[in-house]
């Protein structure tokens, strides 16, 4: 496959949104990606990718440089992770640094809000740019809370907030990200190439929507997977540092709570179709190469769980895609790969030096049909890590203790293998060379005593 150096480049960053695909009709009531769905048609989607940190800073900060977590420094949630790890270790710095016009629009980089303006200058070509976010429940008090005429509150985890009329809808983040990136896209005509960034954050709670979203979805019709009857095996480190946060035998508030995120996923699907519909009906159509990830995914109830910050499949295993207009085909890898692979695989579609002390690989081999089946991809959750290879996926927690799960039998992960498990001496040996290799040696914090 050519490349060239004079490829456009569309980063579209989700927010805690889940691999979409494994959740069309698991619960029952059918989740609603039409955009997703029609990108897909025309793409190649990773269902085997993995980001690799389960919280938002660190998996950022790693897909953004190319570095693991552990080499990054970037371990847990922080907004000021640039302290840690400069600027100038991005890769959009480097097209930048190649003649890029490089231009942010939302929350990719790091948080909500807009960079510092030092560390926004290093990066972009163009201005900050702030989007208003919805004004979260929290932040009322009695006497300022919207009326019923404007907000309605449904139930469920976080509440199930609604705004009710219409004309609300250019209040939410996502729809003032999509109008910037329209904008963006209909009026640049520079001869420099261009990196534009498109970062949505309808999936991260409180799942405020316009009402209709909600609408959408018949709470009776959602059910439990029948695999969760057989319940969990439970980590006893998990319980005591990330324990669960919702009680999933409410079955109501359960249900409340499917619906509330299945309804912001759909909502945040509405606006990148817009996105998409004006890459396609803008110039830059057929060379521009658009890249649509998530930080991360969240558990939606199963473990007594609606929250990130765990190694299991359901949090680490994310949506990937990646789109190249001049092969508009549908394809599906199911090989691991690593939200690492980004800048790898940006820097060779666009004929660009490969990225200096990235264990991360180009996915473009992958994509143009070579297939790599038993790489070993992390996750790692400060001094925890967890891996997929193979059919595998092997944890192992900050106290030293092990899970292993077999996920071609076991997706939902209700059975753990056990250490006499005849694959588990191999795995246990997978995950501490994986580890090593991006950063963090198991080895050696065993033999210092340390977790």
């Amino acid at each position: 496959m050519g490349r060239t150096a004079a490829m456009n480049v569309i980063l579209i960053s989700l927010d805690d949104a889940v691999a979409f695909w494994n959740y069309k009709s698991i619960f029952g009531e059918a989740l609603q990606t039409p955009n997703l769905d029609r990108i897909c048609a025309q793409s190649t989607a990773f269902h085997a990718a993995y980001c690799q940190a389960p919280v938002c800073s660190p998996s950022r900060a790693s897909f953004m440089s190319g570095k693991s977590p552990h080499q990054t420094g970037v371990t847990a949630s922080d907004k000021n992770y640039f302290d840690k790890i400069p600027p100038e270790s991005m890769w959009p710095y480097l097209l930048k640094q190649n003649g890029y016009f490089c231009s942010s629009g939302g929350k990719v980089m790091r948080g909500f809000a807009p960079l510092p303006g030092d560390i926004h200058d290093t990066l972009y070509s163009d201005r900050r740019r702030r989007f208003k976010s919805a004004r979260r429940k929290r932040f009322y008090d009695s006497e300022t809370m919207p009326g019923p005429d404007k907000q309605v509150e449904l139930g469920g985890f976080r509440g199930g907030l609604a705004t009710v009329n219409e004309e609300e809808d250019q209040d939410y983040y996502d729809y003032q990200v999509a109008d910037s990136a329209e904008l963006f896209l209909g009026r640049y005509s520079r001869d420099a190439p261009f990196y534009r960034e498109v970062g949505f954050a309808g999936t991260h709670g409180p799942w405020m929507t316009p009402l209709r979203f909600k609408e959408m979805y018949r709470v009776k019709s959602i059910q439990k997977p029948e695999a969760w009857k057989a319940g969990f095996g439970e980590s006893a480190f998990m319980e005591l540092n990330y324990p669960g946060n919702i009680d999933n035998s409410r079955l109501k508030f359960w249900k409340n709570s499917v619906r509330n995120y299945f309804s912001a996923l759909t909502h945040t699907d509405l606006h990148l179709g817009r996105v998409w519909d004006a890459i396609k009906a803008s110039p830059h159509a057929d060379n521009t190469l658009v890249v649509i990830l998530s930080d991360h995914r969240l558990h939606l109830g199963e473990r007594n769980r609606f929250r990130k910050h765990t190694l299991w499949e359901q949090v680490a295993n994310v949506p990937l895609i990646i789109h190249d207009p001049r092969r508009p085909r549908e394809q599906v890898v199911n090989d691991p790969v690593a939200l690492m692979d980004i800048g790898p695989t940006v820097m060779e579609y666009l004929g660009l030096p490969p990225l200096a002390d990235c264990v991360g690989r180009s996915l473009v081999p992958q994509m143009e049909g070579e297939s790599v089946p038993d790489r070993a991809v992390p996750t790692f959750l400060e001094q925890s890590a967890g891996i997929r290879k193979g059919k595998f996926r092997f944890i192992r927690y900050g106290d030293g203790t092990t899970q292993l799960y077999d996920l071609s039998a076991d997706w939902w992960q209700t059975k753990e293998l056990g250490p006499d498990h005849p694959d588990h001496a191999a795995m246990r040996a997978a995950h501490a060379a994986c580890c090593k290799e991006y950063g963090f040696d198991v080895e050696r914090a065993e033999k210092q005593g340390r977790p």
